[in-house]
């Protein structure tokens, strides 16, 4: 009988050994649980405050002047005022251009353009065109284009080089240049060299004139 136990316990040991028998049980593990993951707000960069300097480029007399006159021509013209008028006497010169919304009277010169809403006596000299409602040019000089919404009389020893258009026209004077309008009148001491297009016309004793008429 010990023969037989001792038999057995050297195959068991010989097993052991050679690895057919093992006392180690597998660990257990247990599974791990994935927490979930928080997602962190992101920030916004709030916008940097403009940087502003409190230094000031200094500006000569002449950039000020400049700036105004490009305020000044720059924007629309406003309603006329009837109940002012403007006057700029005949020792003034004016280099530019000139914009009104009231009634003007030029005794001086003006070397750029003349524009107003409102009427315009002219008995210097305006070296641009001229834009007005009605437009009394007396003993004048005028070297470019003459337009009126209404009507445009014109005086002995006034000279216009340069087209002349309005609804009506009266011309004592001279004018070198085309004519359109719907009435047309000239003087016996008109002189006029140009084509003139207009519904009526009315041409004086007198009158010179060299150019084609056309009645539209």
């Amino acid at each position: 009988m010990a023969n037989k136990e001792t038999s057995n316990f050297k195959q068991a040991l010989n097993e052991l050994l050679a690895g057919k028998i093992t006392t180690d049980e597998p660990a257990k593990t247990e599974p791990v649980k994935a927490e979930p993951v928080k997602a962190e707000p992101v920030k916004k960069e709030e916008p940097k405050p403009a940087v502003t300097s409190t230094f000031f480029k200094e500006e000569s007399a002449e950039d000020i002047v400049n700036q105004i006159q490009s305020d000044i021509f720059s924007e629309p013209a406003a309603a006329a005022d009837e109940g002012e008028e403007t006057v700029i006497s005949k020792t003034v010169v004016i280099e530019g251009n000139v914009r009104t919304t009231s009634k003007l009277t030029i005794n001086g010169e003006v070397t750029g353009n003349v524009i107003s809403t409102a009427d315009l006596v002219i008995t210097g000299k305006v070296g641009g065109s001229i834009q007005g409602s009605r437009i009394k040019l007396n003993q004048c000089e005028i070297n470019d284009t003459v337009t009126a919404t209404s009507e445009i009389v014109i005086s002995p020893n006034s000279v216009i080089n340069g087209d002349v258009k309005a609804g009506t026209i009266v011309s004592e004077g001279s004018i070198n240049g085309n004519i359109s309008a719907d009435s047309v009148t000239l003087s016996n001491s008109s002189k006029t060299v140009g084509d003139i297009s207009c519904k009526t016309i009315r041409i004086h004793e007198g009158a010179s004139l060299k150019g084609k008429l056309e009645t539209i």
